[in-house]
Parts: C-alpha cells; sequence; structure tokens
C-alpha cells in the first residue's frame, strides 16, 4: 500500500511540474542593455521597433512594446500548393534587472489557417444538404472574425536585428 501511495504521488508531483513548465512557449531573442535608465530604454526601443512596425500604443508605466501584425511573404503550403498569408507578430520587453535593462524581443510567425479550415471541411456535417443556418457558419461575422491564424515559427533573424539596434543605439560610443 505504501508503494503505491508513494507511485501515485511521484506521478502527481511529475505532472504538476510539467503543468508548469512552458518549454512550448519560446521567450525569444535576449540581451543586456547594461545599465542605462529604462525610461531611455523604453523610448528607444520604440524608435527601433517603429521602424520595423506599426506599433500600438503602449500604456503608461508599461516596459512592453506590441507590433500590429504585418503581412510578409512566404513559400507556398506543401498540401495545399497554394499561398496563404503569412504574418509577424513582435513583442518587445524591457525588464530591470539587478540595475541593469534586459530586452526580449519575440517575433512569431503566423499563417492563416481559416482556408485550410474551409477547403477540408471542418464543419462535421456530413449530408450533403446543408442544415446550419448563415449565423452557424460565418455570414453572421466579419471576414476579420472569421480568419484563424496559427503560430508557425520564429523571426530570430529579425528578433537579433531589433535587439542589436537596439544596444546599438543606446550605446553609440561603443560603435566599431
Amino acid at each position: 500500500m505504501f508503494r503505491h501511495c508513494l507511485f501515485v504521488l511521484t506521478g502527481v508531483v511529475i505532472s504538476a511540474a510539467l503543468i508548469g513548465c512552458k518549454a512550448d512557449q519560446p521567450t525569444g531573442t535576449r540581451l543586456s542593455l547594461g545599465d542605462v535608465p529604462g525610461d531611455d530604454a523604453l523610448t528607444v526601443a520604440r524608435e527601433v521597433m517603429s521602424k520595423h512596425f506599426d506599433l500600438k500604443p503602449t500604456e503608461p508605466g508599461a516596459m512592453t512594446i506590441v507590433a500590429l501584425p504585418k503581412i510578409v511573404d512566404a513559400k507556398a503550403q506543401r498540401i495545399l500548393g497554394g499561398k496563404s498569408p503569412v504574418r509577424q507578430v513582435a513583442t518587445l520587453r524591457l525588464q530591470a534587472q539587478s540595475g541593469y535593462v534586459v530586452a526580449n524581443c519575440l517575433v512569431r510567425l503566423q499563417r492563416q489557417g481559416s482556408a485550410t479550415y474551409e477547403q477540408f471541411g471542418a464543419s462535421g456535417n456530413y449530408s450533403s444538404i446543408p442544415n446550419d443556418t448563415p449565423s452557424q457558419q460565418t455570414a453572421a461575422t466579419t471576414p476579420e472574425q472569421n480568419e484563424a491564424w496559427e503560430t508557425r515559427g520564429r523571426d530570430t533573424a529579425l528578433e537579433r536585428e531589433i535587439i542589436e539596434e537596439l544596444y546599438r543605439a543606446m550605446h553609440p560610443d561603443k560603435q566599431s
């Protein structure tokens, strides 16, 4: 009985540890900007990000810059052979750690998936007679509401470019 309880307890502890892990969540590219004022770093970071993306308004006191999604060119899909739109979604977070400011940039690549979803008929209605009302389908919503974007990876090259550009802007005296 004791061995059984120990086995169950071990399973519960391992499950709790795995649930708490966010290994599937990419953290982005990080770089310490050094001992710089946080407000200055935020101002420069907004300037750098605005060269690459249109930005959402930043809330007062927030140290996170969020970009509006930006459509980019991408390769055709292998399954369907056609091109579906791809967009970049970017965030740049600044954190004060032990007197230093650390910048963390994450640029996710997302592919539009609603066309694939509709083409493979994921409605679940196997009859040839349409039994759904327009409001149960896509007619009651706007095309923008019907878009389904799936994260397909990261643009690590752009993350590094933004972080390095931010570092150079914060330390112009260290240019080589």
